[in-house]
């Protein structure tokens, strides 16, 4: 009674107010009236005024994050194209179509799906394959057909990637990337990003050489770019120069020192300042006509019908798209995860196969090459201020502007452009080179693996150069399972038992392994 009486004393109870609350209860109607029009008013809040507009939380900075965003697409969608061997409008297509699907699907806040260099050459690489594949096939009589552009080979590729990564979430394989390790994605990225960069030299020194595919073929195009020097145009030779030199300069000088000094925030989009300099350039100097220098051509206006891909091509193009589904699959979740990481949200790894997988077979019904998470372009993305995936919204009207009306003021810029910014580009991944040294200082087994990733895919080739790399990482997780390390630790007793007549010493082993059947015995024999 006393506990009763104290809880009375402290919070009085108002008894008249209930009563009248009860007497003056309201309708069931009225009151899901009254919740419809307060959840209407607060989404209804930002488009009141425009001061109300501008202070909504994550309005303001997904709109700066994604223009920022947006402006970087442009000219890593239409340079990666070339990697790709498709047509630069393409790149277009390919940086706006599937980040506007992953949005949909998607649950991480910043990755910025798109144009990314390694899987952009492994479809490069992959198109070639194809193309020899039916070529083979057309020979052989077994298979007849119209030829089909590159553009519908890349098509069926971005397909058949969404069809292995949707199976992927289907069945539950999204721990399959745990397997890759930092130390072979790390390898893997630097050896392709040198692949990358011979791929650029001949448009760099505007001389042609032939395709080269299969083992050591980087060999062979190297040789051939040596013989060909010679051939190199100085009008080439100088614009390359250039723009090497401008895309250089600024982003290592006049970036940090106009950050410094003026304190701004949003990173400069060289890129795109050079592209312009370079069409305006190309125009006025008519350098297509007068110097035979090579430039983006002949853009198509207006947003592209969607279409089904060539099912033909299903076959020749599934077992091709298996290594660009992999690394594009173990390069966005591994980002996402250190994103949501520092961020301190949660992803789904299930849900994001979904989402990479709705966003390729969607994107496929468009004239796009296969996309992923770009690593520089993610990190604009985040430092820009974006905060949530509305940030797309803005980058897919900034690219469908161009799509739409601005896409003739390209067609004047040089190829050469193009390769120095993927050049320039290739910085960020060539920099991984020094994560060797901190791989030798935590484990020389890591260590050894980046090198083996990086030497494999370098001498012998973009995929098989992956598929090595993979089997040599999982041999060597299984030879550290099977032959663990032993260690003994000894601590004599200071005091003396009573049944010895010396001091008692206490032995501790440390086995550094579970306990299974395939080291048992290694367990057995160091007892």
């Amino acid at each position: 009674m006393d506990r009763v009486g104290e809880a009375s004393t402290s919070t009085p109870i108002d008894i008249p107010a209930i009563q009248a609350g009860i007497d003056q209860k309201k309708p069931a109607k009225q009151i899901v009236r009254e919740s419809v029009r307060k959840i209407g008013a607060h989404y209804a809040y930002p488009f009141r005024s425009a001061s109300n507009f501008w202070q909504t939380k994550d309005l303001l900075p997904d709109m700066i994050g994604g223009v920022t965003t947006g402006v970087m697409h442009v000219p890593q969608g239409i340079a990666y194209s070339v990697l790709a061997g498709v047509p630069p409008v393409n790149g277009l297509y390919s940086s706006c179509f599937p980040d506007f699907f992953y949005m949909v699907f998607g649950t991480s806040r910043h990755a910025s799906i798109g144009s990314f260099a390694v899987v952009a050459l492994l479809a490069g690489v992959a198109n070639t394959n194809v193309q020899e594949i039916l070529r083979m096939r057309e020979q052989n009589g077994s298979f007849s057909a119209d030829p089909y552009s590159p553009v519908e080979i890349a098509m069926t590729l971005t397909l058949c990637v969404g069809i292995i990564q949707l199976l992927c979430g289907l069945l539950h394989l999204q721990f399959l990337t745990n397997y890759f390790s930092d130390a072979l994605v790390s390898g893997f990225t630097t050896g392709a990003a040198a692949h990358v960069l011979i791929e650029q030299f001949d448009d760099l020194l505007g001389v042609k050489i032939p395709k080269y595919s299969g083992p050591g073929y980087i060999f062979k195009k190297l040789f051939a770019l040596m013989v060909r020097i010679p051939e190199a145009k100085p009008i080439i030779l100088i614009v390359s120069a250039l723009s090497l030199a401008f895309l250089y300069i600024g982003k290592e000088y006049l970036t940090p020192f106009l950050k410094k000094r003026f304190g701004l925030k949003l990173p400069i989009p060289w890129e795109l300042i050079l592209m312009a300099i370079g069409s305006a350039s190309s125009y006025l100097m008519s350098m297509s006509q007068r110097y035979g220098v090579p430039v983006v051509q002949h853009i198509p206006i207006g947003v592209p019908e969607p279409s089904l891909p060539i099912l033909d091509l299903i076959p020749a193009c599934l077992v091709a798209a298996l290594p660009i589904a992999v690394v594009a699959t173990a390069v966005h979740i591994s980002m996402a995860k250190m994103l949501a990481k520092q961020y301190n949200y949660k992803i789904d790894d299930q849900q994001e196969l979904y989402a990479l997988g709705f966003t390729s077979i969607l994107g496929g019904l468009f004239p796009v090459y296969p996309v992923s998470t770009a690593l520089g372009r993610t990190m604009v993305n985040v430092s820009s201020g974006s905060r949530t995936q509305l940030s797309t919204v803005f980058s897919c009207v900034l690219l469908l502007t161009l799509i739409l009306w601005l896409g003739v003021l390209i067609e004047p810029l040089p190829m050469c452009i193009l390769a120095a910014i993927i050049t320039v580009a290739l910085k960020g991944m060539f920099q991984k080179w020094d994560e060797l040294n901190a791989f030798w200082t935590v484990s020389k087994i890591d260590a050894f693996v980046w090198v083996f990733s990086f030497v494999c895919t370098l001498c012998v080739d973009v995929v098989w150069g992956l598929a090595a790399s993979i089997a040599f990482s999982l041999a060597i997780l299984v030879a550290r399972l099977q032959w663990p390390r032993w260690q003994h630790f000894f601590q004599p007793s200071l005091g003396k038992p009573a049944t010895f007549d010396g001091p008692l010493s206490i032995c501790v082993h440390k086995f550094n392994a579970p306990l299974v059947f395939a080291n048992v015995e290694r367990q057995v024999q160091n007892k």
